[in-house]
């Protein structure tokens, strides 16, 4: 028999993030969302809670054995009443997973116990003004030097990029081309070097999104992450965790957005009855709670082939193009239904609405995920 159960502790895990949410998170959502500050306090209740530890080695705080369905089911429930405080998470599984499992034991131990303690936050770095979606066409230079590697290059569109403390970096050897030839690297934000600059967005504020511009910067060979010239290899398969997770990150924007519409239309009267009574207004909530619930458990079924070890990169792209589609969709319904007052910057609607809607881009555009998807199936029906 099939289930769609989730376990007792997870069930636990995601009612006490659900309170959190709507008791600490929502009521500061739009103060926190109106600057292009990093939410550092909110950040560090989220260690108090164990959020920044799931999936991580035990001996640096983590909870152990890898969780992906558990990341994605605090995700959620954490987007519920602040989305870009939820995107917490998404970090944990793209960057700190990353280095944790492949990262020198020094560089690990340097870094993991602050991520996981929330007195630092990690960026990944691999979208540059050229290449974009395109990793192939990276130019950023690692050069092999005595004792380690010296990088320059350009950096864009990166999450955290003026709050980060280290940063993962894609960079290629001289000479190469294509994928082969790039490797990973951690490469502290305040070295000699590297400077930074905010790029300002219409949402996501607090998740510092910006440019990073290395010169020259020295690390030590203990700084390469994962195998040399194989870093591409590394990246992909943690952007089959974050893609689900994203997904995710907007649902749970969307729900409660759906939510404080259906509240609002069993309140609002009009020609003597609650709007709600009125199909025109009840059946767009219905068809969106449809379209979310399918969703959510497209992300969920790409975060359980994950946990199993199977092939999910296919799932994770589905998962990267629709939900965070029907979450844009959804939350513009809701804004209708309040009418007038949904557009007022008075409500967290419009504010969910534009920071979902950089999830349209984030982790590669719905044209990217469909590429991958027909990559698959292609490659499915040559083989038979």
């Amino acid at each position: 028999m099939i289930s769609f159960a989730f376990s007792d502790e997870q069930e636990d895990f995601r009612s006490q993030l659900r309170k959190f949410a709507i008791a600490e998170l929502a009521p500061k959502y739009q103060e926190r969302s109106a600057k292009a500050e990093f939410s550092w306090e909110a950040h560090r209740q989220l260690a108090d809670l164990g959020v920044l530890g799931i999936g991580l080695p035990e001996e640096y705080g983590g909870t152990g054995s890898a969780d992906p369905v558990t990341l994605g089911l605090a995700t959620e429930a954490l987007a519920y009443g602040d989305v870009n405080v939820a995107a917490a998470p998404v970090q944990v599984g793209l960057v700190a997973a990353q280095l944790a499992h492949e990262g020198h034991p020094s560089v690990v131990k340097e870094w993991l116990p602050k991520l996981i303690a929330g007195e630092v936050v990690a960026a990944i770095a691999v979208t540059e003004p050229i290449g974009g979606s395109d990793v192939s066409n990276l130019t950023t230079e690692a050069r092999k030097v005595v004792g380690g590697w010296e990088i320059t290059g350009e950096k864009i569109a990166i999450t955290h990029a003026t709050s980060a403390a280290v940063a993962l970096v894609y960079a290629r050897e001289p000479g190469t081309t294509g994928y082969a030839g790039i490797s990973c690297f951690a490469v502290p934000l305040d070295a000699v070097g590297v400077s930074r600059s905010h790029t300002p967005g219409m949402g996501a504020l607090p998740l510092c999104w910006g440019g990073l511009v290395f010169e020259n910067v020295f690390v030590s060979d203990e700084h390469l992450v994962g195998e040399q010239g194989r870093g591409f290899a590394g990246a992909m398969e943690h952007f089959d965790f974050s893609r689900p997770g994203l997904g995710l990150l907007c649902l749970g924007a969307a729900q409660a957005s759906v939510d404080e519409a259906v509240a609002w239309a069993q309140q609002r009267e009009a020609f003597g009855r609650p709007i709600a009574a009125f199909q025109g207004v009840s059946f767009p909530l219905a068809e969106h709670a449809t379209y979310m619930e399918a969703a959510r458990w497209l992300c969920y079924r790409s975060l359980w082939s994950r946990t199993a070890g199977e092939k999910h990169t296919h799932y994770a792209a589905m998962s990267k193009w629709w939900p965070p589609l029907v979450a844009k969709n959804a939350i513009e319904t809701a804004i209708v239904t309040f009418g007038n007052l949904g557009y007022s910057t008075e409500m967290s609607l419009q504010q969910r609405h534009r920071d979902v809607m950089s999830y349209l881009i984030a982790d590669g555009t719905a044209g990217i995920q469909k590429r991958i998807i027909a990559t698959t199936m292609m490659g499915k029906v040559a083989a038979l």
